[in-house]
């Protein structure tokens, strides 16, 4: 049983947003960011493409080429040839931010290139926001989520 949220009307209406950048959503351990997240992708896109930093920390090579796009791609692909990128029906997942902050710095590349949606989502404890407010500044949307 999914409990309502008040992120859920906030991620409808990112995704209704049609110059709608990557998000980060943050917020306390525990409180149901993973699982708001995987409702809505799962009731909103075709085709959802899910890494989890935490419980699949091999994923941590993804920016081995650099921060563009198609190289993310491809490393991932390589990991799990069973990941599909559908342009315009794709959102992309980074949960467990904070065990690989740098993946938000490739942000930036994601908000240009457009053809992919992006969430990510991390706990409060531990990360370095700074670091990754710096990083994508105009390229990213912040959203803070409370138990």
């Amino acid at each position: 049983m999914y409990l309502k949220r008040k992120i859920d009307e906030y991620l409808l209406e990112w995704k209704k947003n049609e110059e709608r950048l990557p998000l980060i959503i943050k917020g306390a351990r525990q409180i149901g960011k993973t699982e708001s997240i995987n409702h809505f992708t799962e009731q909103n896109y075709s085709n959802i493409v899910s890494i989890n930093f935490v419980l699949e920390p091999k994923y941590k090579t993804i920016l081995s080429d650099g921060y563009a796009v198609e190289d993310i791609i491809k490393n991932i692909s390589m990991i799990d040839t069973s990941k599909r990128f559908i342009v315009g029906d794709t959102v992309i997942i980074f949960d467990e931010l904070q065990e690989f902050p740098d993946i938000a710095t490739a942000l930036k590349s994601f908000s240009i290139d457009g053809r992919f949606d992006v969430i990510c989502s991390g706990s409060l404890l531990g990360i370095n926001y700074r670091k990754i407010h710096s990083n994508s500044v105009g390229y990213k949307t912040d959203y803070e989520m409370f138990s």
